[in-house]
């Protein structure tokens, strides 16, 4: 199977947020992952991010996100286009998930609109794109992915979007 590439597995999710674009970006970038990535069947909760310094708003910067279950990752931010893009890749998994994926990409999009009340929203696109390890783990993969990360995904958006509309300081 060496030299074989593999396609991508993806999950994506939307969402619209009653915000104007450039709060969601700002809210929703430097989020603390452990109040919107709370577990899911067998994908633990984060429980901290160690190793960064600055904000979370520089192409280069990585992190190192800590899960309940003791294992770890690493993110690399690839890509930052305030308030409409940001990209990130994955890898140094130290989970079950090492054994099924070497790694991960993930995207987020955000698009001006408006309400029906020409109120400002913004369209949310978040994608990961997960790199399977081999041909005979990716259907595992898959199954993980569409069975868990999926609904992992669309409830820490949620809980992202909830932080976005009811956050009272004084951001944009």
């Amino acid at each position: 199977m060496d030299g074989v590439a593999l396609r991508d597995i993806v999950s994506e999710v939307r969402a619209v947020v009653h915000s104007p674009r450039r709060r969601a970006f700002e809210v929703l970038v430097p989020i603390d992952l452990t109040t919107i990535f709370r577990g899911m069947g067998p994908l633990p909760a984060v429980s901290g991010v160690e190793d960064q310094v600055g904000d979370w708003d520089a192409v280069g910067q990585t992190r190192t996100v800590r899960l309940a279950d003791g294992s770890s990752l690493r993110e690399e931010l690839t890509a930052f286009d305030p308030p409409a893009h940001f990209a990130y890749t994955i890898d140094r998994l130290t989970g079950a998930l090492r054994h099924l994926v070497h790694g991960m990409k993930g995207a987020w999009w955000f698009e001006e609109g408006s309400g029906d009340d020409g109120s400002p929203t913004t369209a949310i696109r978040w994608r990961y794109a997960f790199q399977p390890r081999n041909a005979f783990a990716r259907p595992l993969a898959v199954g993980i992915i569409r069975l868990f990360w999926q609904r992992y995904m669309v409830r820490a958006l949620a809980l992202g979007i909830e932080q976005v509309e009811h956050r009272t300081d004084a951001s944009p």
